[in-house]
């Protein structure tokens, strides 16, 4: 009678786990249905070339191979992303600004970069009773919300400054490229300062790399009573070697296009710099580069200058020792 009762339950128990491994099944069925569900949701609907933009900085997101790009929006920062560079989406509004948030205006050229596992947004404001200046932004996520470190810009309060990049030494140290306004400085100028660890402030002096008359392809614009050189978008890539190269735009001399420039450096971030006779891009300018999944260079940059401007992305590559884009 034991052993009877012993293989009825045995029996039963059987059933019930045959019966739970059906469950947990179909629960597995489901689930990837519902993700597939999710993905096939996700719809890439904006082409590269009709995305209207300018100022385009655009981050590749290893883990999830997607690329994620910044752009003003009208009083906030709107995010779009990507699965190949080429069919983009909206996804969200990455900054919108609490009332009290110093900047005003503006809301130019927002780079994107990872810096010990969060993200941050360098980004130039201005307003009526503070000069152009940037802040940065951080968050735990590539698409945002974003928060201001400090509500105020950390580049200099007495110079109307612009275009604020993120630049990495071989011992770690973070510093901001940046501009000096030409409004201002009437000879554009690019500096780097040193970054505090947190990203939060400046450290030190900053140092005055060149101006843009040092450039022979650059000439004069004018803006009201102004006339003078632009500096806009100064963007490193080191090389194995050390060697630095350092891409910025202004406004040719020989037709007034806007263009994009490179100087380089063998001696390190703060110099001397030497620039390139020539410009590697024109007819549009602001670009920054970045390699894709498959590791190949690329730079993305607006064109025309003139609204609307639109997304560009070409591919680059370094030969002896220029950049060169395709």
């Amino acid at each position: 009678m034991v052993k009877q009762t012993q293989n009825a339950c045995g029996g039963i128990c059987r059933q019930g786990i045959s019966l739970l491994k059906t469950l947990l099944f179909l629960c597995l069925v489901v689930t990837a249905c519902s993700k597939e569900e999710s993905r096939a949701a996700v719809v890439y609907d904006i082409k590269a070339e009709t995305l209207k933009c300018r100022d385009p900085f655009i981050y590749l997101h290893e883990p999830s191979g997607i690329y994620y790009l910044h752009v003003n929006g009208g009083g906030k920062i709107k995010c779009y992303t990507s699965p190949d560079l080429q069919n983009w989406r909206y996804e969200c509004d990455s900054f919108i600004p609490e009332p009290d948030f110093w900047g005003k205006q503006d809301f130019w050229a927002p780079d994107m970069y990872e810096y010990k596992g969060r993200y941050y947004l360098f980004v130039t404001f201005s307003a009526q009773n503070a000069k152009r200046g940037v802040s940065v932004l951080e968050s735990n996520r590539p698409e945002g919300p974003f928060f201001p470190l400090t509500n105020s810009p950390i580049t200099p309060e007495d110079q109307m400054c612009l275009d604020g990049s993120l630049y990495i030494d071989e011992e770690g140290t973070p510093w901001m490229i940046y501009c000096h306004e030409w409004l201002e400085a009437i000879d554009g100028e690019i500096y780097a300062a040193q970054m505090t660890k947190d990203l939060s402030a400046l450290k030190g002096e900053p140092k005055l790399l060149f101006r843009a008359s040092e450039a022979p392809w650059v000439g004069d614009i004018t803006s009201g009573n102004v006339t003078g050189k632009v500096t806009d978008a100064p963007f490193i890539i080191r090389q194995e070697s050390g060697r630095l190269i350092m891409t910025w735009s202004s406004f040719r001399a020989d037709n007034g296009r806007y263009a994009v420039g490179q100087a380089y450096s063998e001696e390190g971030l703060l110099g001397p710099w030497y620039q390139v006779a020539a410009p590697l891009i024109s007819g549009g300018g602001h670009a920054m580069f970045f390699k894709n999944k498959a590791g190949r260079l690329m730079t993305s940059y607006h064109a025309p200058n003139t609204a609307p401007s639109f997304l560009k992305i070409r591919k680059a590559y370094i030969y002896q020792d220029k950049l060169l884009v395709e």
